[in-house]
């Protein structure tokens, strides 16, 4: 029997508990059934057991093992395997609704969580050290400077700087929103080719944030002041870091590497939404360095990583499937 995970029992291509046309879009051959979320729930599974590494160093927190075992429960529940493998068809008998829907929408249901345990997981490796001095270096060179110190002094336009912060914070649309368009209207296929492309640039952004942890510029300098300081989204934006950020989680930028990938990714499969997400992404990119949230190598580091998770998804869907 092939490993299925979150749905357990279907054969590949068999398009079991599918809306719609096994093979559209991406991925054709996966299926958009049970077997078209094999391939997202082996990735889940690796990356709960990789960052699950981080706690087996010396610096781990207290009650570690607690957190160990919550990693490998998570993956095995993902591949259906005991102790799990009859939970997810007790609650498919019982709320097959609900069921399908979480099947499909747990990795991004879970992305809040998987980011909050970013920095108790790094600083079980490095024990609260950062690699900003080189990161800083490399602005340096690349840059001749600090473009995030610089931007927003050189322009103190307060029209810009509420352009650039509500671009920054579209990125939880952007995350969001073509995905669930696509779920809306059935095109399964295509969702959980982006679904899975997605999920495995974030995973590449956080074993980053894992093993080579950056706090970026808003932990080291003061953030812009003056005129833009009193912005609607300016203030939003410093809010909803200050209530939710993960220290470490800076480079390589996960809101540029996701924009992109979803840029990229609307092209195949929403190509009247794509030119407003590459303008949505690139403004976001320069809203991240204008408002000192990331230094500019943190974006360009994450527009190639998310490129580069949009150029091998579909090769690596295919294995895993």
């Amino acid at each position: 029997m092939p490993v299925t995970g979150i749905v357990p029992g279907a054969r590949p291509g068999s398009g079991v508990g599918s809306n719609s046309v096994a093979g559209q879009g991406a991925g054709q051959g996966i299926g958009a059934g049970a077997a078209g979320r094999v391939p997202m729930n082996r990735l889940f599974a690796v990356y709960m057991l990789a960052s699950a590494v981080a706690l087996f160093f010396p610096l781990h927190p207290r009650g570690w093992p607690l957190g160990v075992a919550l990693h490998i429960g998570a993956g095995l529940l993902a591949l259906g395997l005991p102790p799990f493998r009859g939970l997810v068809p007790a609650l498919r008998g019982r709320w097959p609704a609900l069921q399908g829907f979480l099947a499909d929408w747990y990795p991004l249901l879970l992305i809040p969580l998987l980011y909050g345990e970013l920095e108790p997981l790094n600083r079980a490796v490095y024990g609260g050290e950062y690699f900003d001095p080189l990161i800083l270096r490399w602005e340096e060179i690349l840059f001749g400077g600090q473009p995030s110190q610089v931007l927003a002094p050189v322009f103190p336009s307060l029209l810009l700087s509420e352009v650039l912060h509500a671009a920054y914070l579209s990125y939880y649309v952007i995350i969001f929103g073509p995905p669930l368009f696509l779920y809306l209207t059935g095109r399964l296929e295509a969702f959980r080719h982006v679904v899975f492309t997605v999920m495995l640039v974030f995973i590449l952004h956080y074993l980053f944030f894992i093993y080579f942890p950056v706090q970026g510029p808003r932990y080291l300098f003061p953030a812009p002041d003056g005129v833009v300081a009193t912005g609607f989204f300016y203030q939003l934006s410093h809010r909803i870091l200050e209530a939710g950020s993960s220290q470490g989680a800076a480079f390589p930028s996960s809101h540029v590497g996701v924009a992109f990938a979803q840029a990229a990714l609307a092209v195949r499969f929403l190509p009247r939404l794509a030119p407003l997400i590459f303008v949505l992404a690139t403004a976001l990119a320069l809203g991240a360095i204008y408002g000192g949230f990331h230094y500019a190598t943190d974006a360009v580091a994450g527009l190639a990583l998310g490129l580069i998770g949009v150029a091998v998804a579909g090769s690596l869907r295919r294995r895993l499937a």
